[in-house]
């Protein structure tokens, strides 16, 4: 697993913000501190997923482009494992509304990202 640092989640967020527009800006880059530490300490993959989702989805650290941070930090934590998202566009929406709503704890952030999970292996 590949150790991530606050550079690297705002290097994701300004990719994310030049590609399909927003503000740029960080909000609180203490949340970005304590993402990267949880999700360094953590061995599991769809922990890490789930961790990257709720909290820069629910902790808001960006002026703009939190939810589509979040997922792409999820992608990426999935894909370095050789997993990825099958899930169709409403269903990505449904979970990122849920989890920005604070309709989601962690714990279900981590079931659902599970239960939307393949394999690119076998």
């Amino acid at each position: 697993m590949e150790y991530i640092t606050v550079a690297e989640i705002i290097e994701i967020h300004n990719e994310i913000i030049k590609r399909y527009g927003g503000t740029r800006g960080i909000r609180d880059e203490g949340t970005l501190q304590l993402l990267a530490y949880k999700i360094n300490r953590e061995k599991d993959i769809f922990r890490r997923a789930a961790l990257a989702l709720h909290m820069i989805a629910v902790g808001h650290p960006f002026f703009d482009g939190n939810k589509r941070t979040a997922f792409a930090m999820a992608e990426n934590e999935l894909g370095e494992a050789g997993h990825y998202f099958d899930a169709g566009t409403e269903e990505v929406i449904d979970l990122m509304r849920d989890i920005a709503e604070y309709k989601c704890s962690l714990k279900a952030v981590e079931k659902r990202i599970k239960g939307l999970a393949r394999s690119h292996i076998g």
